[in-house]
Formats: structure tokens, sequence, C-alpha cells
């Protein structure tokens, strides 16, 4: 779904994708770490996991990027199409590189989801015959 939306050409706007595999593992597990732990959230049981994600969704919300307001300890969140900074209307190569983040470490990798399939799924223009 991002490689389709950062495909676009009206869109000149940064994508960034994030695979996050902590806390409850389930839609909206991002919840508990974005929010005060003194709310009460069982899940959110990592403090600077919480400090960091707070940082990146702050960050966003003013500058429409995660990172430069984002947390000293965080890693740089590289757009989904430049694999950097900006966005595809820079021209920059396509690295559909999306922020991993696990109860024990923030890492960039390339985008599982990023594959022969899904590019064929695209390309036949949201109609596909069985």
């Amino acid at each position: 779904m991002a490689t389709a939306f950062t495909d676009k050409a009206f869109n000149t706007s940064a994508v960034f994708k994030l695979i996050f595999a902590a806390g409850s593992q389930l839609h909206g597990a991002t919840t508990p770490f974005l929010t005060s732990k003194e709310i009460g959230f069982p899940d959110a049981n990592n403090a600077t996991l919480a400090d960091i994600m707070s940082a990146y969704w702050i960050s966003f919300a003013v500058t429409h990027d995660p990172n430069p307001l984002r947390d000293t300890r965080a890693p740089f969140w590289p757009s989904y199409s430049s694999g950097g900074n900006g966005s595809a209307a820079d021209g920059e190569s396509v690295g559909f590189s999306v922020l991993q983040v696990n109860y024990n470490s923030i890492d960039v990798q390339g985008d599982p989801d990023a594959s022969a399939a899904c590019d064929f799924f695209d390309s036949q223009d949201r109609v596909v015959l069985n």
C-alpha cells in the first residue's frame, strides 16, 4: 500500500512506513507507547521505547517529518520511497525503507512487503480478474 501511494504522480509528500513488533502486536499496538504511562496501559512497559515513539509522532505532527524533533537515542527514519530525506519528487532512488521497532531494537530495513506479487497487483490498475 505504501508503494502504491508513493508511486502516484500527485504525491509529493514523503511517506514513512513502520513495522511495530512490540506491545500487544495488534492493531493500535503503538497507542500505549504514544500516551502517558499514567493512563495505565499494561503493554507500555518500556519507557525508553515510549519516549522514542512519542518524539517521532510529535516531530511528524509538527514538521511532517519524524526526524527533526526525534529523541537523541532514536535512529534516522528514512522516507519510504527515497530511502532518505525528501520525497519522490526529489528524484532520489527508491529504497522501500521501513522502520522496524522491537522491544530491544529499532532498525531500518527493506520492506518485506515489497515483492513481485505486490507489483503485479499494483500494475493491474485496480482490476484483477480470477
